[in-house]
């Protein structure tokens, strides 16, 4: 995974890869690799055992939008934070980069019982980026001057059309759906899905080398605060959930690895379309990405 990592940030610092073409890999990777691995993951997993992992959703949503919001709420109160930064640091604590890591990691270590754990945390990430995108929206047309009814309307309505277009909040849905209904895939059909999904790691982490080639690098105390936030800050809140609702899930340890994950390329991307803190996301990404090397083994060996 460290190879790949580092051979798309070798191809992006030779610009062998222009800002589109790296877009249209992580969109291929996001949009449609992604989605399709989810969805037969998802397929895979028993009906009995599906019905079982109510507490763990729960856990899992409160740890993930419940905690951006609450991590929103403190940032805001930062003088200097205030506006666009607050929420997309509260986005980096809150969301990791399980759709691009996830398979990649798991899968090898804790077995074919990762797929489902990836789609539940990915389920419970695209519950968190509408409420980032409609806040986000809100703050810039405030900047921009905009009427204030007119404007939070509309950032309202862009963060939920964000959310409900994402096929990554679709197929895992689709997946669970398939399952409770007792529907039967085709052999013929998971292996068209399987073709298309199997590409997703490679591609994923090669699109997150160009984008930390694309952007400058710089070590202050705001991103090693940052890194170290977000490969423990979530983590811990899951476990107490885990804990407080009594979870029994043979999906929990998985989903307890994927929260020291480094952070979304989202909130990259979306540093880089608000124009706030580019820098500091970009270099928190590389170093979260190079402390997995640190964090996984840590929190296996924790959560034996």
């Amino acid at each position: 995974m460290f190879f790949v990592l580092a051979l798309g940030y070798f191809a992006g610092k030779r610009n062998a890869f222009d800002a589109d073409q790296a877009a249209g890999l992580s969109k291929l990777a996001v949009s449609f690799a992604l989605p399709a691995a989810l969805f037969v993951s998802m397929t895979d997993i028993k009906k009995d055992l599906l019905l079982q992992q109510g507490p763990l959703v729960l856990a899992l949503i409160l740890s993930h939008a419940g905690l951006f919001l609450v991590a929103w709420f403190v940032l805001e109160r930062v003088k200097s934070l205030r506006g666009t930064p607050s929420i997309i640091y509260a986005l980096t604590v809150s969301t990791s980069a399980t759709p691009v890591f996830g398979l990649a990691v798991l899968e090898p270590i804790l077995g074919p019982t990762s797929g489902g754990a990836v789609g539940l945390v990915a389920l419970a990430i695209n519950l968190t980026v509408p409420p980032a995108v409609i806040l986000l929206e809100m703050d810039a047309a405030e900047h921009q001057g905009a009427t204030a009814g007119s404007s939070h309307s509309s950032a309202v309505l862009k963060g939920l059309n964000s959310g409900l277009k994402s096929p990554l909040l679709w197929a895992p849905i689709l997946g669970v759906a398939v399952v409770l209904a007792s529907i039967p895939l085709p052999r013929v059909v998971t292996s068209c899905l399987q073709l298309i999904g199997s590409t997703t790691s490679g591609v994923a982490v090669f699109a997150v080398g160009l984008i930390l080639a694309a952007h400058a690098i710089r070590l202050s105390p705001a991103v090693w605060i940052g890194s170290v936030a977000r490969v423990t800050v979530q983590s811990a809140v899951l476990v107490a959930l885990l804990y407080l609702l009594k979870v029994q899930s043979p999906f929990a340890r998985e989903a307890l690895v994927c929260c020291s994950f480094p952070l979304a390329t989202v909130s990259v991307l979306f540093a880089a379309r608000y124009k706030a803190v580019e820098s500091d996301t970009a270099s928190m990404l590389l170093v979260s990405t190079l402390a997995l090397a640190v964090t996984v083994p840590a929190i296996l060996w924790l959560s034996r």
